[in-house]
């Protein structure tokens, strides 16, 4: 049992690579059709009116940030329990940062009259994170109290209340190397507002009107960038969101039977709400109370068995230096699930590449390790 060799992103097929030689002897590089394909099989996927694709979900959260109305000195509010790549965007704006605290249960933002949830703080955008596929608990609609962008770049394929968690609101996706959906770059966002994609598509053309020149036209966009993907990534994702029902199907089977072991031995999981059928991007797991010595060590004993895990977000926003805002921040149930938890699984070998065979034998060494 080797769960450490590299299985992810999956190797491209004979037919991926025909595809891929068919786009570089094209010469059209950037701003080809498989960017609008990309585009046309994401409105279909998630039932949003309207796809922007772009080079990064980086790229995609900043441009979005931008088109909402994001300035310098906008208030914008996140969960710290996240990737760097939330607040670079809000960042290089010159946003001012504020940070709340994500469910004990979850692990993302819930609503304010969730007994379970901190408070939002008060902002003027939130940016809400679908944490390892699990949908986070705020109001996606336009109508809103506030705007919310949701990092969606790990919920590819989630559902929420029975619709593909993007079918409403405004949300960034991922398709770098780890993602359910996996090529060299790219990301996009979905949104129900023609008025935001409509700037997103001058915004990642350096700014410059739809349908005029980069090279002659006016800039109209100061937050415009070349943020444009290109069209070997682009056929790529393309091709393989026609698999994404079985990626995301294994995901949850694996993801299921773990959680089953992880409940019996009385271990703590991340848990999606009742509405949500997240297509797991991470099985995170830890001690009950997220204690960081019993953690540690919970991690030390499954190495030496022959089961990896991996710290993800251990540092969290509000203690990187670029990031920490005046005065700092207090986020308890962020500081001890950062500290306390693991995921299961490396990010090039994650658990649904692993064979049910192997599954069943980490469940085994589960329970022996938490038993002893």
């Amino acid at each position: 049992m080797e769960l450490r060799q590299r299985r992810w992103p999956p190797e491209p097929g004979e037919d991926e690579l025909k595809l891929l030689a068919e786009v570089a002897r094209s010469r059209i590089w950037t701003d080809g059709p498989w960017t609008a394909e990309v585009e046309r099989r994401m409105e279909k996927l998630t039932g949003a009116p309207h796809a922007v694709a772009f080079n990064s979900c980086t790229s995609a959260l900043h441009a979005a940030l931008h088109a909402m109305g994001c300035e310098r000195g906008t208030r914008v509010a996140m969960p710290a329990l996240t990737f760097a790549g939330t607040a670079t965007g809000a960042a290089h704006i010159g946003a001012d940062l504020v940070y709340a605290d994500v469910r004990p249960d979850t692990l993302t933002l819930g609503p304010p009259a969730d007994r379970h949830a901190a408070d939002v703080p008060a902002a003027d955008i939130v940016v809400a994170v679908d944490l390892h596929g699990v949908p986070h608990g705020l109001d996606r609609e336009r109508g809103a109290v506030r705007p919310v962008l949701t990092d969606a770049c790990q919920s590819i394929g989630s559902t929420l209340d029975g619709r593909h968690v993007g079918a409403a609101g405004t949300h960034a996706w991922s398709f770098s190397s780890a993602k359910l959906i996996a090529a060299p770059d790219g990301g996009a966002v979905t949104t129900d507002d023609a008025g935001i994609a409509g700037r997103l598509r001058e915004l990642r053309d350096y700014g410059v009107p739809a349908g005029e020149s980069r090279s002659n036209a006016a800039v109209v966009w100061a937050g415009g960038h070349n943020w444009r993907p290109s069209e070997t990534s682009m056929v790529m994702v393309a091709h393989r969101l026609d698999r994404l029902d079985g990626w995301a199907a294994r995901a949850r089977d694996v993801t299921d039977r773990v959680h089953r072991t992880l409940d019996v031995i009385g271990l703590w999981r991340q848990a999606p709400g009742q509405a949500a059928r997240p297509a797991w991007h991470k099985i995170r797991f830890g001690p009950p109370g997220w204690d960081r010595d019993r953690a540690t060590a919970l991690e030390r004993a499954l190495t030496e068995a022959g089961v990896p895990t991996h710290r993800w977000g251990l540092v969290p926003l509000h203690r990187h230096p670029a990031f920490t805002p005046a005065g700092g921040a207090q986020l308890p149930v962020t500081e001890a699930a950062a500290a306390g938890t693991l995921c299961l699984g490396t990010e090039a070998a994650p658990p649904m590449t692993w064979t049910d065979d192997e599954v069943e034998q980490v469940c085994r060494i589960l329970e022996t390790t938490a038993g002893s």
